[in-house]
């Protein structure tokens, strides 16, 4: 089977990202699997199995998304993230069953947002990280970030 570009820009940028990072990535994954399961759905609905397949790895991109989650660090706000991306795969995986476009997009939409959010917040992470100690706070976030997300 041969890899498209986008396939292998993320293969490439998973491998050599920096934990903070891979929340991210993981977003991307997802994101890129749910449209591409959204157009097909639109476009192509007789592709059966490439729907299923698009779907899927959307389903598994939640599945990391909930297991990337530390509940001892993130208290309550993993636990909250947890029942999001457990929604989104419970959509993703109704949308499978049902060939249904409009949950798909659901998703979309809410997972757009988050990576924006998650983006940010990654950013801000770092730029934290580059300041003088006294400035940042030193007080041990840095180690922690990737953690809850």
């Amino acid at each position: 089977m041969r890899k498209n570009n986008e396939q292998t820009y993320l293969e490439t940028s998973i491998l050599t990202a920096a934990p903070e990072d891979l929340i991210v990535k993981i977003f991307d994954v997802l994101i890129i699997a749910a449209q591409h399961a959204h157009d097909k759905l639109m476009n192509e609905r007789d592709d059966i199995e490439g729907i299923h397949k698009a779907l899927l790895r959307a389903q598994r991109a939640c599945t990391v998304l909930m297991s990337s989650l530390n509940m001892e660090i993130g208290g309550e706000l993993s636990q909250n993230l947890l029942r999001v991306y457990g929604f989104w795969h419970r959509e993703l995986v109704m949308a499978n069953m049902r060939k249904d476009p409009e949950r798909v997009a659901r998703v979309l939409g809410y997972a757009r947002d988050y990576r924006e959010t998650w983006n940010t917040a990654v950013t801000q992470f770092k730029a934290q990280r580059r300041a003088p100690k006294d400035l940042a706070g030193g007080d041990g976030v840095t180690s922690t970030f990737a953690a809850v997300g």
